[in-house]
């Protein structure tokens, strides 16, 4: 895949359905097993309303190829990772490391004095991330039934 074909954007309204989707999709293939039904229920009920309603101290940015949206990430107040998902086929290709950059790029856009970047990592996702910088600092942890691993990254 050439990575100049794709482009990083902010997500618009009409595409919720489509990001929605993406996110369904590797949830349910990769994440969901590892949460109880209760932490698959808090994970939909945060998507729904990130992806939605847009809450307004968060940013979505997708990658898109050929008119397709490939993968998408969520930060929170500039500074936290809410949901970071590539499709299948895309993944290892580069695709989630252009969209952690271009979230960076917007974060320290909006707070020059930024530090890190944090996230609380899925089990699954531990090793994707470490591959981009991020480094654990904590044990894995379960909240309303959502295991993960918090993760920090120095910009």
């Amino acid at each position: 895949m050439n990575l100049e074909k794709i482009s990083y954007r902010m997500m618009l309204d009409e595409e919720a359905d489509e990001v929605f989707n993406l996110i369904r999709t590797e949830f349910d293939d990769s994440i969901a097993p590892e949460f109880t039904a209760e932490g698959v229920e808090e994970f939909y009920q945060s998507a729904s309303e990130f992806v939605y309603n847009r809450p307004e101290n968060h940013f979505l940015i997708v990658a898109v190829l050929e008119n397709r949206i490939i993968g998408m990430i969520d930060v929170r107040d500039h500074y936290h990772i809410c949901m970071f998902f590539v499709a299948g086929e895309q993944q290892s290709k580069g695709v989630g490391r252009s969209l952690v950059e271009q979230a960076i790029s917007r974060c320290k856009s909006q707070n020059p004095q930024l530090e890190e970047i944090d996230v609380n990592s899925s089990t699954h996702a531990v090793n994707a991330y470490k591959k981009i910088g991020f480094v654990p600092t904590d044990d894995e942890q379960v909240v309303n039934g959502i295991r993960f691993i918090p993760m920090v990254k120095k910009v």
